[in-house]
Parts: structure tokens; C-alpha cells; sequence
């Protein structure tokens, strides 16, 4: 099994790689798709946004620099899409990228303090978001009429993951692999109100119902070059409205990202299998595909299953798209190390 951790491309910097230019013959997306938003390597600002038709099966690499003549930036993220708008979590530039999804052009670009490395993102509504910064200790407050940032509230030590849910933030202290908590932000006052313990390394944060909160932990590597001083990957469940930890179920492996059907199942990757996990019955634990993937997202509207591979990192990666009862459908090449994915519809 290949033992990674999201952050290990930092290593990376010194390989040089250059995306292939894009022509696309239409920028504009009639009918949505789904966005692939490829990392890049640290420290080269080759960062980039595909787009996948899966009606015409056609790819279309490096968007948002086609549509905007300039760079995405360094280390994308995280990208989440909310009706016409899509944002996109620039981690090694400290910004904010909010675009159409139509024509994947830059409504505007909210520039935090340098270094505080922001890392994944919840919109309150079309006016506020929420991201975490990493290096700051921090959740921005964002503002997306003036591209601003209102304010910041602390949180645990380097946040990754955060969901909403019964009117509080809830928000993944990672602590750099040796965290073990979950902050909480009451978004009425968008003030801190406390803290539970989850298990080790919280990453990953989703919300299904609006009541239940799934944090997933991904375990501590211990010494990195001795797998046998590792604690398992573990899943857990939070009550928002209790706001306790009512359930914690054991992955295995260093399981690190996770996506939602929007019903009940939660699919999860980074264990040597793709898991899926029925939170109905969440003590039945299935093994989805197996293979080590890097990244994991679900089409709520087909539900088919996204899982990108992001090969040795240093060359063009690929995702393959599997239907929920696990028949493969397709495939295609993406950018460099693609990580995340958003759903659009038009």
C-alpha cells in the first residue's frame, strides 16, 4: 500500500512540470459536467481545472487559465459548486477563486494574509463563506459581494475539513496528523463555542441530513517509516443538535477523503479500497473497488462514483468513473495530481 499524506507534495517542488496547453473549441458548458480540480506540484503555480461531459464523454483541461488568460495558482485544493458559482480553495496562494460555471470565468478573487494556507471551504449563502486556514489556526469569514474577508475565528490547530450542520460549523483540527479534536462555530454570532474530541488526524468533514456530522480521522502515522507504530483510520459520527460524538467506526489503513451520495452513503478512499459505508447500517463496512485511489466524489444525481489516481504524481493523472453498483464506465486523463471534484448543474 502506498503511504501518502495530502500534504507530502510539498516535497515535490523540485520537479518541474508544465500542463499541456488547452483549446478547447467551446469554453461555455451548456448542460454542466462535473469539474476536476487538479493540485498541481507545490511551489509551481500548475494548478488547474478540467471539466468531464459525461453525456458527450469529452475532457477539457485547463479551464480556468483558457477562460481567464492567467494561472489558477499553486496547490488547488478544494472546489465545491453552488448553483452558477463554483469556488475554488487556492491553497499555496492564499486565495479564493469564485467563478461562473458557465463560462468558468472569474467573478472575483479573495486574497487572505500570506501563509495562512486555506485548505477547504463551506458557503453559508450566496453572500458568506467559511473557509480553514491551515497555518493560522483560523476560519475566515468570507464575503462574497465585496470578495473580502470579514473576520476570522479561532479554531484547533491546523483546520482542514469543515461541514455544516443545525446551525454550527463544525470544523477538523488536523494538528498535522496528531490532532484529535473538532471545533465548533456558532454561525448566528460566528463566534467559537467549543470543542469535542474525535479520533486521531481529522480530515475530511461531511453532512448528509443536516443532523449527523461524519469526521474522518485518518489515523496517526507515529514514525512515518515504520507502518507498525500506526493507529487505523476511523470514521466518526457527531449529533450536531446534542452536539456529541454518538458513534466511531474503525476504517483501517490511513483512509484521508470521503464524498456523499446526498442520501445516505459515504464512500471512502485511501485505505488500498475504495469503502462504502451505509450510515443507515453504519456497522456494514463494503468494499466498493479496490485499488488505491487518491480522491473520491459522487454524482447525487446519477450516482455514479468519481476516483481519481494521481499516478507518481509528477505526470498527468486519471480518473475513472464507476456506476453505484460498481461497474466501471469510463475513464480519462486529467491534470497533475487531481483531487477533488464538484457537480455541476445548469
Amino acid at each position: 500500500m502506498r503511504r501518502w499524506y495530502p500534504l507530502v507534495l510539498f516535497a515535490l517542488a523540485g520537479c518541474t512540470v508544465t500542463p499541456d496547453p488547452v483549446t478547447p473549441t467551446d469554453l461555455e458548458t451548456a448542460g454542466g459536467g462535473v469539474y476536476i480540480l487538479n493540485e498541481g506540484l507545490w511551489g509551481q503555480s500548475n494548478a488547474s481545472l478540467s471539466l468531464y461531459d459525461p453525456q458527450s464523454q469529452i475532457v477539457q483541461q485547463n479551464l480556468f487559465s483558457a477562460a481567464n488568460g492567467r494561472s489558477l495558482g499553486d496547490v488547488g485544493n478544494y472546489i465545491l459548486s453552488r448553483g452558477s458559482v463554483a469556488y475554488i480553495v487556492v491553497n499555496g496562494s492564499d486565495r479564493i477563486e469564485i467563478i461562473e460555471t458557465r463560462t468558468h470565468r472569474s467573478r472575483g478573487t479573495i486574497t487572505l494574509a500570506p501563509g495562512v494556507s486555506p485548505r477547504q471551504l463551506v458557503v453559508m449563502n450566496d453572500s458568506v463563506g467559511l473557509v480553514t486556514n491551515l497555518y493560522d489556526a483560523s476560519v475566515s469569514v468570507l464575503d462574497f459581494q465585496t470578495f473580502t474577508e470579514r473576520a476570522r475565528v479561532p479554531v484547533g490547530p491546523h483546520p482542514e475539513g469543515i461541514a455544516i450542520a443545525s446551525g454550527i460549523a463544525f470544523v477538523a483540527n488536523s494538528d498535522l496528523g496528531t490532532g484529535r479534536s473538532v471545533s465548533m462555530i456558532e454561525l448566528a454570532t460566528l463566534s467559537a463555542i467549543g470543542s469535542l474530541d474525535v479520533g486521531e488526524n481529522p480530515g475530511d468533514v461531511l453532512t448528509i441530513d443536516g443532523s449527523q456530522v461524519f469526521v474522518l480521522c485518518a489515523g496517526s502515522y507515529g514514525d512515518f517509516s515504520d507502518p507498525d507504530d500506526d493507529t487505523p483510520a476511523t470514521l466518526i459520527t457527531i449529533d450536531a443538535t446534542q452536539r456529541r460524538v454518538v458513534d466511531s467506526i474503525q476504517i483501517g489503513g490511513h483512509a484521508f477523503r470521503m464524498a456523499s451520495d446526498g442520501t445516505s452513503r459515504i464512500y471512502i478512499s485511501g485505505s488500498g479500497a475504495v469503502l462504502r459505508i451505509d450510515t443507515r447500517n453504519p456497522g456494514i463496512i463494503e468494499t466498493f473497488v479496490a485499488g488505491e485511489y487518491y480522491g473520491v466524489g459522487v454524482d447525487s444525481a446519477t450516482g455514479d462514483v468519481y476516483l481519481s489516481d494521481a499516478r507518481t504524481f509528477v505526470v498527468p493523472g486519471e480518473v475513472r468513473v464507476f456506476s453505484g453498483s460498481g461497474i466501471e464506465k469510463g475513464r480519462f486523463e486529467a491534470g497533475l495530481v487531481p483531487g477533488r471534484f464538484a457537480f455541476v448543474r445548469q
